[in-house]
């Protein structure tokens, strides 16, 4: 329960920020607030996320599921909560790898240090990120589905 809120904090503060709620914001965006709204969503899904997987319906079965007997209602809920993060993500990926602006990547190399990256091969990277992303947001969705028609 405690870990969910502080995800709750940080998402919602995030998304404070990303709306122009938090004074300052609008000198450091450097992204559309559309981004910000989606990585808030992100923080604060995940707590929530926990608190219901955790704290309402008693943790993880061990195939991964909510445990036999929790209410349809809150499985649905957990289904459209995994959808909605991982939508997010992929849409906050698919912004760096072809959203318009320059970006600046690094690469951290354990026993070379960190150096600066091109923008070409970091908007690839992160266009496979977004693509592998939409993959299992699908992958997420069907196998989803499937769950929620045998546990009814």
């Amino acid at each position: 329960m405690a870990l969910g809120l502080v995800f709750i904090t940080a998402g919602l503060f995030i998304l404070l920020f990303a709306v122009g709620v938090v004074p300052g914001a609008e000198q450091s965006l450097e992204a559309p607030r559309w981004v910000g709204v989606c990585a808030g969503l992100v923080f604060a899904l995940c707590g929530v996320a926990l608190i219901i997987g955790f704290a309402v319906a008693g943790g993880a079965a061990p195939d991964g599921d909510l445990p036999a007997g929790t209410p349809f209602g809150l499985r649905l809920t957990q289904y459209l909560i995994g959808l909605a993060i991982s939508g997010s993500m992929a849409a906050i990926f698919s912004w760096v790898a072809f959203g318009p602006g320059p970006r600046h990547f690094s690469v951290t190399v354990s026993f070379a240090g960190r150096s600066a990256a091109s923008e070409t091969m970091g908007r690839i990277a992160f266009g496979i990120g977004a693509t592998l992303m939409y993959v299992f947001v699908a992958v997420l969705g069907v196998v989803g589905l499937r769950r929620l028609r045998n546990r009814k």
